[in-house]
């Protein structure tokens, strides 16, 4: 009778042992079956069982092993850099009567200066028909070369300026019939430097 007590109870602590023993990735130590949950002892350690190795020590929380940090997420690629667009800007500079003082440009030189690129700076003088064509000829180079100054004062690179002048040659209003000093109000348009500018932004 005491054989049979001892043998089932044998059989009971194995049954146990199998029913608290169980999932593969708990192997080497005893879990809840129904929860697959390592038991811990007051402590806080975990409860090896009897097939526990080196190999088993593997599982989250037990016997130092921690869990692994996740990596960190790629840097984002860097947006694309837009691509530099092509332009061409015309400004007009006007001058009083027999004047080749060209006033401020700075707004055009702070225009050029902001270009990503400069291809081209190009000026032409103008004058209107009072005077000689001698006299027109010499003042709109004068006219030409003080924008020229000018916006080389403000920064603008020399080299990529270059000058031309028309004289009475291009006019962009006629003012026929008009005398004294309407004419000269009225030719107020021909008295003028021309700039293109060309480049990319």
């Amino acid at each position: 009778m005491k054989k049979i007590a001892i043998a089932s109870g044998l059989v009971l602590a194995m049954g146990l042992a199998t029913g608290v023993q169980a999932h593969p990735e708990n192997s080497g130590y005893v879990d809840a079956k129904k929860h697959g949950t390592v038991w811990k002892n007051s402590y806080g350690e975990c409860w090896r069982n009897g097939f526990w190795n080196e190999a088993d020590k593997k599982v989250v929380g037990c016997d130092g092993v921690m869990a692994e940090k996740a990596a960190p997420a790629p840097a984002p690629a860097p947006a694309p850099m837009p691509k530099a667009m092509s332009v061409v800007e015309k400004h007009v500079v006007y001058f009083d009567f027999d004047s080749s003082n060209p006033g401020d440009v700075s707004d055009i030189s702070s225009y050029i200066n902001s270009l990503k690129e400069v291809s081209s700076v190009n000026l032409v003088g103008h004058a209107d028909r009072i005077g000689t064509s001698a006299y027109n000829d010499a003042l709109s180079q004068k006219r030409v070369n003080a924008v020229s100054d000018a916006l080389q004062a403000g920064g603008v690179t020399g080299s990529v300026i270059s000058t031309g002048y028309m004289g009475e040659n291009a006019p962009a209003k006629s003012c026929d019939g008009q005398r004294g000093a309407n004419l000269i109000d009225c030719l107020r348009a021909n008295r003028r430097v021309e700039v293109e500018i060309s480049g990319k932004k």
